[in-house]
């Protein structure tokens, strides 16, 4: 039986307003990961900072306090996957302080400020062009060494020894593939004998980037995270290692920044991890690698749901080969395969809700909170992709007294998917083909002196047939801290 006209033209109208709301947040998903993706590029510069300031912290002292502090200029300038040119000036100065009561009671705070220097029109987050970077606590800790109170006057350490830290403090586990960032935690660390033990219960900094990238919570997270590792210390060149990870989600969406069409929408994402792995040398002791393999599961609110969620079962995996050659300049190489699952039935992203997940289906995108060098041009999470990459570097000028500590190296990354009609973190890769591109790094790290150092990187990815632009993008970092 035929449907009546005005039947005909309510269905039309049903129909035209579904696709425009489909249009509108698709728009809005296109427009997202333009700043999503370059704070994955600064991540990785901001990960090599951490590194040289956690290696800066004073050496243990038996009673002591130590106190000092960093300045650090960087500038800023890249490709987003829109095809804008970005320009930033950053100007951080940061203060520490740490206190060691015999090796028994130690204290350790690290606070922050920045600004922010746009060029005219180049902030993708606001309308304006210069922002403070809001004084913050990025270390505040407490640790009690057991072992060392219980070794006494002797000095004689007990065989079991135990930690205990409080406050706020960098976390990873494994080798950092799931979780890699600062938590307000407790951890315990045990050892007895070759076995070492440790676990933690931590939750998010409220100002930390989600791992989903949807608008209304891009910008913060909510959640209480917890895992337990157990490692083996008894072999010479081999430590193997079991982990547990945790993550309740409580984030709720911004209200100054809501998604068009979907007021109502859920964002939920707890998950659950399982991995082993082992990191050492093989073969020779020049031979470094490290290995992870995970598993993944858990609940999942997908697109335009607000009740009944999903299951989560992705899996991920990491393999790094290392030499480093015992000749002049101290030459090194090595080889690494990344893989994340991706899910077939998600619509234009693999790390956000909006575009996500589509409702009543596994979603099989691994998504986690560890950290992975996937280039800074392109900077993708490592969902739905297949990553390889080759890098080598050395010490040109080691016998240079002024250049001895001058590193320059370079890395290239081929990235494919996963699953070939499912999307990736970047929502312009609009086609279904499997060919994501590849990416050519070349950097240079200078320890000028032990209180200055110097580090350029550039990064020019080259979009496959997965995206229709073409262009290629660029990224472009130099930073230089002084140390007071």
């Amino acid at each position: 039986m035929s449907k009546s006209p005005s039947a005909q033209t309510t269905l039309l109208s049903r129909w035209l307003l579904r696709a425009v709301m489909v249009a509108a947040v698709a728009s809005w998903a296109l427009a997202v990961p333009a700043w999503g993706q370059e704070g994955r590029g600064a991540r990785i510069y901001q990960e090599q900072l951490r590194v040289r300031l956690d290696q800066q912290k004073p050496s243990a002292r038996e009673i002591g306090f130590d106190a000092g502090g960093w300045f650090n200029f960087a500038l800023f300038n890249f490709d987003d996957a829109l095809g804008r040119k970005h320009t930033l000036r950053q100007y951080e100065v940061r203060g520490w302080g740490s206190l060691n009561v015999k090796d028994v009671h130690k204290f350790y705070f690290r606070g922050r400020w920045g600004y922010n220097d746009w060029n005219d029109g180049h902030n993708p987050k606001s309308y304006a062009d210069d922002e403070d970077i809001d004084p913050e606590v990025e270390r505040a800790w407490y640790e009690l060494d057991l072992g060392r109170m219980l070794s006494g006057p002797t000095g004689r350490r007990p065989d079991f020894g135990a930690k205990v830290k409080v406050g706020r403090a960098f976390t990873d586990i494994g080798t950092a593939l799931v979780l890699s960032m600062p938590l307000d935690l407790i951890k315990i660390e045990l050892e007895p004998g070759n076995w070492q033990f440790t676990a933690f219960l931590g939750k998010t900094i409220d100002n930390t980037p989600n791992i989903d990238l949807s608008t209304p919570v891009a910008t913060h997270q909510d959640r209480y995270l917890w895992g337990f590792e157990l490692a083996y210390n008894g072999f010479d060149r081999h430590r193997p290692f079991a982990y547990f990870l945790a993550n309740e989600d409580h984030t709720g969406p911004d209200p100054d920044r809501p998604a068009p069409g979907l007021a109502n929408q859920d964002f939920d994402y707890t998950s659950r991890y399982v991995g082993v792995g082992s990191t050492g040398t093989i073969l020779s002791p020049n031979l470094r690698y490290r290995a992870e393999v995970v598993g993944e599961w858990g609940e999942t609110y997908s697109e335009g749901v607000v009740s009944g969620q999903d299951d989560i079962c992705a899996v991920a995996a990491d393999f790094l080969l290392e030499y480093l050659f015992d000749v002049k300049t101290k030459p090194r190489v090595s080889v690494e395969y990344m893989f994340g699952s991706g899910d077939s039935d998600r619509r234009v992203s693999s790390s956000s809700t909006i575009g996500g997940n589509r409702a009543g289906t596994t979603d099989r995108a691994f998504n986690a909170f560890g950290f992975r060098d996937t280039g800074i041009a392109f900077a993708p999470v490592l969902s739905n992709l297949h990553i390889y990459t080759v890098g080598a570097s050395f010490f040109p000028l080691e016998n240079h007294k002024l250049f001895r500590k001058l590193e320059i190296g370079t890395k290239a990354f081929f990235y494919h998917k996963d699953k070939s009609g499912g999307p990736i973190s970047d929502t312009t890769a609009d086609t279904s083909e499997q060919w994501v591109g590849w990416e050519w790094d070349a950097f240079c790290d200078w320890r000028i002196t032990s209180d200055i150092s110097w580090t350029l990187r550039y990064g020019a990815f080259r979009p496959g047939t997965t995206f229709r632009d073409q262009e290629c993008r660029q990224f472009v970092f130099t930073a230089v801290t002084f140390s007071f």
